[in-house]
């Protein structure tokens, strides 16, 4: 009887995968552990403390990268050049409970570019004090970041846009602060070409302008906000660019107390080159009217067609609350005025 010979040569074990989460508690812990992630990801723990990076940390074509904070006794501090934490082409990733401070020197905290960045959650953080963004979503026009997700975080103190979002869309911006303790910030948050989203339940205060929305961003609902004490306008919607704006829900908002940086000589909320706009049950008035008013309360200028303005209180005003062209389709009705 012939039997086959027992192969002794088999092949080498497979290498051990390498660790999918780390648990760090020192600045070195943490540039090590994100230079390890791999395409699938994984997660950082960070352990209450002071954490500083001299370079930038960059996620690239990666997964499911989850950093967690232990809390805002969890601080990163950013002293280098560039953005502090990007994320280029990134999905489904997680920042949750932590401080990440600019210290004045540093563009951005947190960036997300590319058309694979979607899915993406910011989540419990406070980041401050970078020249330019806190949060950035710079997406591909070609194909845009859908489904991020930017909730409970104070961004304080960022000196451009303090909130950007570009070719984002399907997104959630929701109980967020956006304010300042110092130098006044351009802007609270700032959307462009980014539509189909929900904003609401978001603070903004001290800000130059609290919230912009410029062309490209349609169908999005504004929805249980505070826009108050800018230096200029509360709200700004739309822009130069022809039809900028359309089908944006406006809604259960509060617009008090802007034009502080000069009293008298801002609109609390002007749009332009948006159509078929729902602006109903918002109030717009001062805290401080003996000091601060508005110019007008809402100011609809050129290309603004077929807007439902309904049920608002529309208070402090150094003329008339309501500025719209007549025959352009619009509805106004219902609405309390000095």
């Amino acid at each position: 009887m012939f039997v086959l010979p027992i192969l002794c040569a088999l092949a080498p074990p497979a290498a051990p995968a390498p660790p999918r989460a780390w648990n760090v508690a020192t600045s070195a812990q943490l540039a090590a552990a994100a230079s390890r992630i791999g395409r699938l990801g994984g997660t950082i723990r960070l352990a209450p403390g002071d954490y500083t990076l001299t370079k930038p940390v960059t996620f690239r074509n990666s997964n499911h990268i989850v950093l967690q904070g232990s809390g805002w006794n969890t601080t990163i501090r950013f002293v280098g050049a560039g953005d502090a934490l990007t994320y280029q082409d990134c999905a489904f990733c997680f920042v949750r409970d932590v401080l990440i401070d600019g210290g004045g020197k540093a563009a951005s905290g947190i960036v997300f570019r590319g058309k694979g960045s979607s899915s993406n959650t910011v989540d419990q953080c406070r980041i401050s004090s970078f020249v330019v963004s806190g949060i950035r979503f710079e997406g591909d026009p070609a194909s845009p970041q859908s489904s991020n997700t930017v909730s409970r975080c104070h961004l304080i103190g960022n000196l451009k846009e303090q909130l950007y979002s570009r070719y984002n869309n399907d997104f959630y911006i929701i109980r967020n602060q956006f304010g300042t303790h110092g130098k006044y910030p351009d802007v609270g948050a700032y959307l462009s070409n980014s539509s189909a989203g929900s904003y609401t339940l978001n603070y903004h205060w001290g800000n130059g302008v609290a919230f912009r929305m410029a062309g490209g961003s349609h169908f999005n609902r504004i929805e249980n906000n505070r826009f108050e004490n800018s230096r200029a306008e509360g709200v700004v919607l739309g822009d130069e660019t022809p039809w900028a704006c359309m089908f944006t829900i406006f809604t259960g908002n509060t617009v008090h107390t802007n034009s502080e940086g000069a009293p008298g000589k801002h609109a609390a909320m002007t749009a332009t080159n948006v159509h078929d706009c729902t602006f109903t049950s918002n109030q717009v008035f001062s805290w401080d009217a003996t000091h601060v008013k508005h110019l007008h309360s809402l100011v609809l200028g050129a290309g603004c067609r077929n807007w439902i303005v309904k049920d608002n209180i529309l208070r402090a005003n150094e003329a008339a609350a309501l500025v719209y062209p007549e025959g352009q389709g619009h509805i106004v009705k219902d609405n309390l005025t000095d």
